[in-house]
């Protein structure tokens, strides 16, 4: 089994370091659940975003969850097509940065400058 994507920064999910500073527009083309093995061998399912013309994949946190559900309703359908923005913060708690995810009430054009 080629283990390569689980050592360093190769991965399918989108990281802070990913948006190399900038802060993209991005157009959710699907929801999905997956689910993760923690360190104690339990599992923790998450929500999976796959972003319109980009290759890697978002997992986002309940928070953010929270926050789409506010802006385009509980049922992930309403989820797609819809544009957010995404930048960066630092989280001290953790030592990192991470994402921070905005939804957007209409229809803007989505950011392809990034090249992840």
């Amino acid at each position: 089994m080629d283990m390569t994507q689980y050592a360093g920064s190769e991965s399918n999910y989108l990281k802070a370091s990913d948006l190399q500073g900038k802060t993209p527009t991005v157009v959710i083309d699907d929801v999905a659940l997956i689910e993760f093995e923690k360190d104690d061998g339990s599992k923790q399912v998450k929500v999976r975003l796959r972003l319109a013309g980009k290759e890697k994949e978002l997992v986002i946190s309940a928070t953010q969850t929270a926050k789409l559900i506010d802006r385009y309703g509980a049922d992930s359908d309403g989820w797609k097509g819809q544009s957010i923005i995404l930048d960066t913060e630092y989280y001290p708690k953790f030592d990192k940065k991470g994402i921070v995810l905005t939804p957007l009430s209409n229809q803007d054009d989505p950011d392809d400058d990034i090249p992840f």
